[in-house]
């Protein structure tokens, strides 16, 4: 007995070339589904906890589509210290640390550099140092310095992402189907 197979070689590189298209679209589809849902996800827990709208929108990605048939999104936060928000972290004065007492202060003063005007510091001992205005003390302590200040985990984006890139697969299977 003999078996012979014969196939049209043109129709059947065509057909490959379209079956790895499809897939190619899927992989895609997939990485950009698994990213948007990190982005979605992760922008919803950085609002819950209390961010602005600024904060919540440099959560975002870039997407990489590379040669090999291997797309990658990169996830990222825009905002360069974002990360002591994510795990916390402790902040050393030098040394103190002159944190702003808002309601003695003009609007948009933040520190003592920005308040341009002489100041002095009034210790009294066992209490933190306070700032006063040189030459306004009525008008209340304007800085109170502190050594540190611990600011806790508030966001817990890498679990997020973790979750949605565990779900590529799921993504890769509804974009090949369909």
């Amino acid at each position: 007995m003999k078996l012979v197979f014969s196939a049209d070689e043109a129709a059947l590189e065509k057909l490959l070339e379209e079956v790895q298209s499809q897939i190619d679209a899927a992989k895609t589809g997939a990485v950009h589904d698994a990213a948007d849902l990190a982005i979605r996800q992760g922008r919803a827990n950085v609002a819950a906890a209390g961010f602005s709208k600024r904060w919540q929108q440099a959560v975002s990605y870039s997407f990489y589509p590379n040669k090999g048939g291997d797309p990658a999104a990169v996830i990222f936060d825009r905002i360069p210290f974002a990360g002591v928000f994510e795990f916390g972290m402790t902040i050393r004065g030098r040394p103190l640390l002159w944190l702003p007492i808002e309601q003695n202060l003009p609007p948009g003063i933040r520190s003592p550099k920005q308040y341009g005007k002489p100041l002095v510091s009034v210790n009294i001992a066992g209490k933190p140092p306070l700032m006063f205005d040189k030459f306004n003390r009525l008008a209340g302590p304007l800085f109170v310095g502190i050594r540190s200040a611990d600011i806790r985990k508030r966001w817990d984006l890498m679990r997020i992402f973790a979750a949605a890139a565990a779900r590529l697969g799921e993504f890769y299977q509804k974009r090949i189907k369909g």
